[in-house]
């Protein structure tokens, strides 16, 4: 699966001439992984995400598999760099594992109905960009629901430590993973669904536990 799979080290792609956006993940360790945007524009590689403490965007220095996602057409690159630039410049997330369908405006505003705020993951973080920049739903998250989080008590002990009130914000609380973001890459009928993505998801971990040598047991 590994020559043709269309997912390829960011470091080491060969043909930069044609502009894009990607969604990647870095393999922190064999059972740990990160969700980023990474994008090519006049042959140069930047990263944009969330790194569970600030905004970047920057050259890209780091090795992350990527996929190409063509719901950002070539011609958009420019306008989605000036997106991101205006979300580093005005937002201010905070780690948590919610997601509720919320985005970022092209004012780098956070637009959201839930009173948790900016409290995101690094797929959160895509997720805010994606919808807030194609503006439409991007992924239908309302299917992860709170099951989707196997970290016994985290909910519980996330509000205590927040002083936030566990009935106003548990119908947020869901974690959907960097592999299965990097899996939403391959759809472009919006919104993605739960059941397209899990059968990617066994794709791709085929395709890293061929690239490692190992099975890949967990992510971030």
């Amino acid at each position: 699966m590994t020559g043709l799979f269309p997912v390829v080290r960011s470091m080491h792609v060969s043909d930069r001439s044609t502009d894009f956006v990607a969604i990647g993940n870095f393999h922190i360790s064999n059972n740990l992984t990160h969700a980023a945007f990474i994008i090519n524009y006049q042959n140069t590689l930047k990263i944009f995400h969330f790194s569970g403490t600030e905004i970047k965007y920057a050259d890209l220095n780091n090795d992350y598999y990527h996929k190409i996602t063509e719901t950002i057409v070539k011609d958009d690159v420019p306008a989605f760099i000036a997106h991101c630039l205006a979300i580093k410049s005005k937002a201010n997330p905070i780690m948590g594992h919610f997601y509720s369908g919320e985005s970022f405006d092209d004012q780098g505003n956070h637009i959201s109905d839930s009173d948790l705020g900016q409290r995101m993951t690094c797929v959160g973080f895509c997720l805010n960009v994606l919808k807030g920049f194609l503006d439409e739903e991007y992924i239908n998250y309302s299917q992860w629901g709170e099951d989707s989080h196997n970290e016994e008590g985290y909910l519980e002990r996330y509000c205590e430590e927040n002083d936030l009130n566990i009935d106003d914000v548990k119908n947020a609380h869901r974690r959907i993973t960097p592999r299965e973001c990097l899996a939403s890459a391959f759809f472009t009928n919006l919104p993605i669904g739960r059941e397209q993505i899990d059968l990617k998801v066994i794709e791709l971990k085929e395709y890293f536990d061929s690239v490692f040598n190992v099975t890949v047991e967990g992510e971030e």
